[in-house]
């Protein structure tokens, strides 16, 4: 029996790893050379496994796309912060965790975002992973609106609905692409926008 267990451990490992290396090999290509133009057996070829392997670890191509934006839900960086606020009672260090959270999400995957939002109404396929990959985004600053309502410490007047719009529009896709595109450093624009969110949402707050 422990035996038959290792061997499947280590068959689900290697599963795993050929996956990851196929993903990862899309991705190069996608940024590259764009989604278009990128075939499945170009992928198969850059990830040094046979074209019948791509389809059997991941997919075709629609799949392989979505798998980019799927690996962004399973972030453990993003997971841990959400966990973090849901241990603090202080919004302004919730802002905080949030800006400097989403600021390490963001940079150890801007080429996957960037394939993903600058190709969404270039095709379909790439549309529904952009798409896949805001819900996800938009799902866990739901989270920490709520949060923050349940703080109790927010300007009079915000409901959860307006609460989670703010921090989209602080902490969301075009935030950071507008941050970067200046030139600013991750942490530089994270402190930023921290602040701005905490003028826009705390009550009385000197910035």
């Amino acid at each position: 029996m422990a035996t038959r267990e290792y061997r499947s451990s280590v068959r689900a490992r290697h599963a795993e790893d050929t996956r990851r290396t196929i993903v990862e090999a899309a991705a190069e290509l996608f940024a590259s050379q764009g989604y278009a133009r990128t075939s499945v057996a170009a992928v198969a070829a850059a990830a040094g496994v046979a074209v019948n392997t791509v389809y059997t670890s991941v997919g075709g191509k629609p799949a392989l796309i979505m798998a980019l934006s799927e690996d962004g839900a399973e972030d453990t960086t993003a997971i841990e912060t959400v966990r973090r606020i849901e241990e603090t009672d202080d919004p302004a260090e919730i802002l905080r965790l949030t800006a400097f959270g989403t600021a390490r999400v963001r940079r150890a995957r801007w080429r996957v975002l960037a394939i993903l939002l600058d190709n969404r109404t270039a095709d379909p396929d790439v549309g529904a992973a952009a798409d896949a990959a805001t819900r996800v985004v938009r799902d866990r600053l739901d989270l920490v609106a709520a949060r923050l309502v349940e703080t109790g410490g927010l300007a009079a007047g915000l409901d959860v609905g307006r609460v989670s719009e703010v921090l989209w529009f602080y902490f969301g896709f075009e935030a950071w692409r507008t941050a970067r595109g200046l030139g600013w450093e991750w942490d530089e624009a994270a402190a930023w926008l921290a602040t701005q969110a905490a003028s826009a949402l705390l009550p009385d707050r000197v910035t």
